[in-house]
C-alpha cells in the first residue's frame, strides 16, 4: 500500500505475484530433477570399493535434497492457485459490490 491510510486488494499483484511462484515452482522441479539426476550413482559404484558406506551417505543425501526441492516447488506451485483464485474471487466480489451500489443510487 502507498500510503498507511491505504485499504484494499491491489488485484494485478496476486496474479503477478502467482506468476513468479509458478515461476519458481518450475525451476525448483528442475533443480530437483537435476539433482535427482546426479545423485551421485547408488553410491557404491561412484565412491569406491573401500568407501561404499560414504558414497552411500552422499547418493542418499543428494536424494533428500531433490525430494526437499520437489516439496518445495509444490508448495509454491499450490500457493500461487490461492493467490490466483483468491484474486478472481476479490474481483468479483467487488463488481458485485460495486453493481449494488449503483442500483442503490438510483
Amino acid at each position: 500500500m502507498s500510503e498507511s491510510g491505504d485499504f484494499g486488494v491491489r488485484i494485478a499483484a496476486l496474479h503477478d505475484g502467482a506468476t513468479t511462484l509458478r515461476d519458481n515452482a518450475a525451476a525448483l522441479g528442475q533443480h530437483a530433477r537435476r539433482v535427482g539426476e546426479y545423485a551421485f550413482g547408488i553410491g557404491r559404484d561412484e565412491a569406491g570399493r573401500n568407501y561404499s558406506a560414504q558414497g552411500i551417505a552422499v547418493h542418499q543425501g543428494f536424494e533428500r535434497a531433490a525430494a526437499c526441492l520437489r516439496y518445495w516447488g509444490a508448495a509454491a506451485s499450490a500457493t500461487a492457485e490461492v493467490f490466483d483464485r483468491a484474486a478472481t474471487e476479490y474481483a468479483r466480489l467487488d463488481r458485485e459490490h460495486a453493481a449494488a451500489l449503483t442500483r442503490v443510487g438510483r
